[in-house]
């Protein structure tokens, strides 16, 4: 109603006020068209003033005035109006009237006929509720009634008006009424649009933006903000909620002003949800909550326990009352999240079965899954403690920064908690964790934490399962109270700088041990095995890599059933490797034993283990020959890098081992194998590098038929002969290294196939001639290295597209 009001009114005083009252030039004898459209509808006149000097002058029939009123067509006659205006053929009167009638009938859409002249036949336009009446005959008092007491003014003396006006002066009339017109229309739409969005701001539960306007956090006439502000107070203190701008005093705005729950915080039976409710908004504030990927419903009219990823449960207090089993279980928390899977330890924590903690599940909140949500900051607001029954707390992946507060030790009810990979700093204090006896996860890998992982850190975690303390500063010796916590699976203490030896006092303790990963720290002595036989039946994963331990190693006195990957690489190990090694790892994937001292050969049992994937064998001093029998049971193969040892022989035994269908990379260089280039038969070989071999001296064509290679590099060797053409079936060619060999001939111009390449040395040879045409427009597509020996008076290759000449 406010609103046909108001346009009913602005309509009335623009049009009618600013319009009308403008009208000049009427002449006696013209006629009056009245669209008869009800008591109750709205108006709309229009004058049309068609008027020419010579016309007149000529005793032409003089034009006419047209006062229309319409609701249903006032668009329609708009239009017709304003052509009628601007058309240059509507000076002469029949022409006015053709015109005039033609667009009349489009208008009203029933008008038939043709008006001409003076003989205007008004039986068609009468039978459509169009009027016409002379000038001179138009009484006022017949239309009174129907157009009402102000609006027949505008007809007062219509007849005794003359003809005063001239048409420049008519036409910049029409242009002032047409530009009150527009600027009326967009004071008022202007106006409509205000008034939506005023409407839409007080009605949204959409989220609250930290980026709000300075207004809209300052206190509202809410009888909420007082009692929520004492209430606040007790929680956070009072000097937070002096500065406006304070995450406190944005969450006690929301909860008082804008949250569309409107809790009464004088109900106590409110003052629970009211307090989670602050808490979780001051954590949403404190780490520019707005930003965050993942923020569905956080801050709207949901129940906070609707809020995305946060997780609720029924939790009830205990009591001595109530020992039956039911009790039992609701007092519970079922974490399923609990069977851990530390392949993802990084990525993805903890998944609960939605039975157990799904969202809307209970009304107290037991757990936060903001894992790599974009989360900013100083932290994690101390507010955090009052979720007392909190089980979970995962904000691992973010962009949080500042210390770890000691208060975590408060959340006596904490399972897991992931603070991983953020950009904490300072000291880890033993105070953090004290008292934290129900802990099983605790995940602060990937910081830039300083300190030492002593006893008193770790002494009340006796429910611990994993620790996860990996690429930090932390400093001091392996802490000896890891032996008495026999609930441990995952060791994770890589990339710090811990020394010392592994404590004996883990020996027969650790009989849940699945995954230990020490490497990248500087560790010394031996590698003590019993340890690892302790838990010989549930070991996956040991990494001791990037230590200085030394020592041989020692032959395994037990069967590690489970263990898949075994990593000894760049220590001080010296010795032979057990003839029996691969034998006592059935289920090894992943053997690294690169960058030590070993000495012998390669016993052929390393590669019995039926899912061995990768041998690293590279940088050690290792002896012999390889053959073929060795590789018969190593179908699934992938990775095989003997690379800078001693090794000799041949490589025809490459040949005939059919067993490595599956081997993708090869690395042989730097040793002395010698002879010729088999032909490999290995359909997934990708890379392989033998240079650094100075006896290979031929069979550079038996590598046309690996067509799946991408990176082959053979440089100083002893390679004779034409570089062979069938080289250019190599299509899916990326790296080419033939520099520093004997090769002769001209670059074979069958290389153009080879769209892929990106580098192609051939430098260091007796190369002559030319390079073809069609090898240099490889230059136009991803070669971006092209070597040869073409600089200097006495070089023999002709290379105008090559990057840098020898």
């Amino acid at each position: 109603l406010i609103q046909s009001y108001t346009l009913y009114a602005l309509h009335r005083f623009l049009k009618i006020r600013c319009y009308h009252k403008r009208i000049k030039g009427v002449v006696e004898s013209g006629y009056i068209f009245v669209f008869k459209a009800g008591r109750h509808q709205r108006f709309l006149y229009h004058n049309i003033m068609v008027n020419n000097t010579e016309e007149k002058e000529s005793n032409q029939r003089p034009p006419r005035q047209i006062l229309a009123r319409s609701y249903s067509r006032r668009a329609s006659l708009r239009s017709s109006i304003n052509h009628i205006l601007t058309n240059e053929t509507a000076h002469d009167d029949s022409n006015f009237w053709n015109v005039s009638s033609r667009w009349f009938a489009d208008a009203t859409e029933e008008i038939v006929g043709n008006v001409a002249g003076a003989a205007v036949d008004d039986t068609a336009l009468r039978t459509s509720g169009v009027e016409i009446v002379s000038a001179a005959d138009f009484d006022e008092d017949d239309y009174e009634e129907d157009i009402g007491v102000d609006d027949a003014k505008l007809f007062d003396d219509l007849s005794s008006i003359g003809d005063t006006g001239t048409p420049s002066d008519r036409r910049t009339i029409y242009t002032r009424r047409q530009m009150i017109k527009f600027i009326c229309k967009w004071i008022l739409l202007a106006f409509i649009l205000l008034s939506a969005m005023l409407h839409s701001m007080a009605q949204s539960t959409t989220q609250y933006s930290l980026s709000m306007p300075r207004w809209a956090l300052l206190r509202g006439e809410s009888n909420r903000f007082q009692p929520m502000k004492d209430m606040f107070v007790e929680i956070s203190g009072e000097e937070v909620f002096l500065e406006t701008d304070s995450p406190q005093y944005r969450a006690l705005v929301f909860l008082a002003e804008q949250d569309p729950l409107k809790l009464n915080p004088s109900d106590p039976i409110l003052s629970h949800q009211i307090i989670q409710r602050y808490v979780l908004s001051v954590l949403y504030f404190s780490t520019n909550g707005p930003s965050w990927k993942h923020r569905v419903y956080w801050l709207t009219g949901q129940h906070e326990c609707g809020w995305q990823y946060v997780i609720c449960s029924d939790v009830q207090e205990q009591s001595n009352s109530t020992a039956d089993a039911d009790k039992k279980k609701r007092q519970k928390v079922v974490l399923a999240g609990d069977k851990f899977n530390p392949e993802n330890m990084d990525d993805d924590f903890s998944d609960f079965a939605d039975s157990d903690l799904g969202l809307g599940k209970g009304r107290t909140i037991t757990g936060l899954k903001l894992f790599d949500n974009g989360l900013a900051g100083n932290s994690l607001p101390l507010e955090l403690v009052e979720l007392k029954y909190l089980h979970i707390l995962d904000v691992g992946s973010n962009s949080l920064v500042g210390t770890i507060a000691t208060y975590f030790s408060q959340f006596t009810h904490l399972r897991e908690l992931y603070l991983n990979r953020n950009e904490l700093h300072g000291k880890i204090d033993a105070n953090m964790t004290k008292g934290l006896t129900k802990l099983k996860v605790l995940s602060l890998g990937h910081n830039f934490l300083t300190g030492k992982v002593d006893d008193l850190f770790l002494r009340d975690l006796t429910s611990l399962e994993n620790l996860s303390l990996e690429y930090n500063q932390l400093s001091g010796i392996l802490p000896t109270v890891l032996g008495n916590m026999k609930a441990l699976q995952h060791i994770r203490l890589g990339g710090n700088t811990l020394h010392g030896k592994i404590p004996l006092s883990l020996e027969n303790n650790l009989p849940n041990l699945q995954r230990l990963w020490l490497q990248e720290n500087k560790l010394t002595g031996t590698i003590p095995w019993s340890i690892f036989c302790d838990a010989s039946s549930t070991l996956v994963d040991l990494r001791l890599q990037n230590n200085s331990f030394g020592g041989d190693i020692p032959d395994v006195d037990c069967t590690m059933e489970k263990i898949e990957l075994l990593s000894m690489a760049s220590n001080n190990l010296k010795g032979s490797i057990p003839n029996d090694f691969g034998d006592h790892f059935p289920s090894l994937k992943e053997l690294h034993l690169y960058d030590n001292q070993l000495t012998s050969t390669i016993p052929p049992s390393i590669f019995k283990p039926a899912n061995l994937t990768a041998v690293l064998f590279g940088m050690n001093k290792l002896t012999g020959t390889l053959s073929f029998s060795m590789f018969q049971e190593a179908s699934n193969l992938v990775y095989l890098y003997l690379n800078a040892n001693d090794l000799g022989g041949t490589l025809d035994d490459f040949a005939q081992a059919e067993g490595l269908l599956s081997l993708k990379k090869l690395r042989l260089e730097y040793n002395s194998f010698s002879g010729t280039i088999p032909k490999l038969e290995l359909p997934s070989l990708e890379l392989f590098y033998a240079y650094n071999n100075s006896l290979l001296a031929s069979g550079l064509e038996n590598l046309s038929s690996s067509v799946a290679l991408k990176k082959l590099k053979l440089s100083n060797c002893s390679l004779a002969g034409e570089i062979p053409p069938k080289l250019g079936n190599l299509t899916n060619l990326e790296v080419l290294h033939l520099n520093g060999n004997l090769l002769t001939g001209t670059i074979p111009s069958e290389f153009q196939e080879l769209t892929v390449l990106e580098e192609l040395r051939v430098e260091g040879n007796d190369l002559s001639g030319a390079v073809p045409f069609e090898v240099c427009t490889l230059r136009n597509s991803q070669l971006n290295v092209f070597v040869s020996d073409c600089g200097g008076e006495w070089s023999g290759v002709a290379c105008s597209c090559c990057t840098e000449c020898f």
